[in-house]
């Protein structure tokens, strides 16, 4: 049995992978933040799939709480590093505050967490760490400098992680989600005055591929990463984005 920590399970893209992992014979340390009603809805159903579950809560704006949060999970043998800050705030109101608190959830706690998890793992000679970065990265736009930047640094970190832990049998990789239609997609929009017809119409608009994609479609893709199967790749991005392309 795998123990699995899932950090941003209570919804959206963590929550999904928390269910998809939940039929593979799992342990899921499921991680929120003040959302006990929320975490709770979640962990029943990967009860119901035949995980083993416990409930971890933690700030991760908060590099202590973030180390007790590793010492709290134990051993793990995959780290889903998806909870992240998301930010919007443009350069010209860009303060130090709001990109440091970025960072911190984004890329701090990532590192601090594997730093934490790899040590079980090296034991072992065995782990998987999948970090959810983001195809603004890639693309620029439409998220705030700070987010796409932190997003940015993520996948540096994967890759460094993934040339130093490699020795050792750990793969390091990330997934990339395009315009996925979550919660917070749709918060974003509110601050934005745009609606759900307007948010859709210029993804599909931009996209390959005529759909909205949903947290569900991220699933198959960080499954082969946690997997025996995906041992032949680490420090590599996958994009799950239907061919995303912003204007």
């Amino acid at each position: 049995m795998r123990r699995v920590l899932i950090t941003g399970a209570r919804r959206g893209i963590g929550a999904a992978v928390a269910v998809g992992l939940a039929a593979e014979d799992t342990e899921l340390l499921l991680h929120h933040l003040a959302a006990p009603d929320e975490i709770a809805e979640v962990a029943g159903r990967c009860r119901a799939a035949g995980a083993r579950v416990e409930v971890l809560e933690a700030d991760l704006s908060d590099p202590a709480e973030v180390v007790a949060l590793g010492e709290r999970a134990g051993p793990v043998d995959i780290l889903v590093n998806n909870a992240a800050r998301a930010s919007d705030v443009r350069l010209d109101g860009l303060s130090l505050h709001e990109w440091q608190a970025t960072f911190a959830v984004n890329v701090t706690a990532p590192m601090l967490l594997a730093q934490a998890c790899a040590r079980g793992m090296r034991e072992r000679g065995w782990g998987r760490i999948v970090n959810v970065t983001s195809a603004t990265v890639r693309l620029g736009g439409p998220s705030g400098p700070s987010y796409v930047s932190s997003k940015a640094a993520l996948v540096g970190l994967t890759r460094s992680l993934a040339r130093t832990l490699g020795p050792d049998g750990i793969a390091v990789n990330a997934v990339s989600p395009g315009a996925i239609k979550t919660e917070s997609e749709a918060e974003l929009a509110v601050t934005r005055g745009q609606t759900d017809v307007d948010i859709d119409a210029m993804t599909l608009a931009a996209q390959a591929l005529p759909r909205r994609l949903v947290p569900d479609d991220l699933v198959a893709a960080v499954r082969f990463l946690v997997s025996d199967g995906s041992g032949a790749m680490t420090g590599q991005v996958i994009e799950v984005g239907a061919g995303l392309v912003y204007r």
